[in-house]
């Protein structure tokens, strides 16, 4: 179980940054160093030379098949460089493939960038995009999404966990909503991969990215169930099923496995609040602004940074608005009138 004291950074600060990125855990970093001493060399150019090597590349897809309840023997898991390249895989490849037969796609306006930049751009050469509302507490209007996917959907991409509000979605209601308009539904759960089930019964893709959940950065996977067909987007390379050419990077693969075989959502955080509250006990503003305690993120009121600043490490918003000055698009939708710090353990 985690104590305060494993987020002390050597300044004396806190590293409450965790839905940005993670510090590599001890397991990880061991792997890592353990397979790129001994297994360095290129994966497709060895492994009929070396069986072993292939063995290790697939028993790494076997278990992320396996980790979000896929099957193995009909699913695909596609290794990536994190979750936004996987995103724009499915979605561009998912879109390439089938436009011929449907053209509309639903989203939100509260999703990562990765998704909606994408879709943006899947709607300048022809894509048809609609958003479903958002309540006022952060989540999927249900009743509306339930109106507007219909029979000419191509698919629904919506979070499993919302990055900056740490709102969970009821990933089962979404589901039983576009099998019954026979559409598909993929999900980012960047956030949600170790802190809360995954389970594939409730859609038909899913993503991940290694450095949220104690691997390396620079690796992800792609999962998708057989039924699900992507044009490639990616040319000059036959790996990853002829979907994702590129070396693989096998000693992150093998790290990133090993992460995965912690589940953190089953370990109680209590403890660890009660000691956060007792240390910070003088911030009086903290709000139940998306308060999830399953995926260990809070909001709090940014009056709250003068108090903070010089005492932890938190985050104004998502890592990929990184220089931008203007106000996070999501608590600029969500909370207009709130400046929001955003503190993840």
């Amino acid at each position: 179980m985690p104590n305060l004291s494993d987020y002390l950074l050597p300044d004396g600060r806190y590293y409450f940054d965790n839905a940005a990125t993670t510090k590599m855990s001890r397991e990880a970093l061991r792997v890592y160093n353990e397979t790129a001493e001994k297994w360095f060399m290129n994966p497709m150019s060895y492994k009929d030379f070396d069986p072993e090597i292939e063995r290790l590349l697939e028993g790494a897809r076997e278990h992320v098949s396996e980790f979000v309840g896929g099957n193995p023997n009909k699913d695909r898991v596609v290794f990536t460089s994190g979750a936004t390249e996987s995103i724009n895989l499915l979605l561009k490849g998912y879109f390439f493939e089938n436009f011929q037969q449907k053209r509309k796609i639903i989203t939100s306006q509260i999703e990562h960038k990765a998704v909606l930049e994408t879709c943006k751009y899947l709607e300048t050469i022809g894509a048809e995009l609609e958003y479903v509302n958002i309540t006022s507490e952060g989540l999927v209007d249900y009743d509306h999404l339930e109106t507007i996917v219909d029979r000419e959907t191509l698919f629904v991409c919506l979070m499993h966990v919302n990055n900056e509000t740490g709102e969970v979605s009821d990933l089962e209601r979404i589901y039983d909503i576009t099998q019954a308009a026979n559409t598909k539904f993929f999900t980012d759960t960047t956030q949600s991969i170790t802190k809360l089930e995954v389970n594939a019964k409730y859609f038909d893709a899913c993503l991940g990215s290694a450095h949220k959940f104690h691997g390396p950065k620079g690796v992800g996977f792609l999962y998708s169930k057989g039924h699900i067909k992507v044009s490639t987007i990616q040319h000059g390379g036959a790996q990853e099923f002829n979907t994702r050419g590129g070396t693989q990077n096998l000693p992150s693969i093998l790290s990133m496995k090993m992460a995965l075989s912690r589940r953190n959502g089953s370990i109680s955080y209590s403890r660890l609040m009660e000691e956060f509250n007792m240390i910070f006990h003088d911030v009086a503003d903290f709000e139940s602004l998306g308060l999830n305690v399953n995926i260990h993120l809070i909001n709090c009121d940014e009056k709250n940074e003068i108090l903070l600043k010089d005492r932890i490490v938190y985050s104004k918003g998502s890592a990929c608005n990184y220089g931008v000055v203007a106000k996070s698009p999501i608590y600029q939708t969500l909370y207009p009138s709130k400046n929001i710090l955003r503190i993840s353990f």
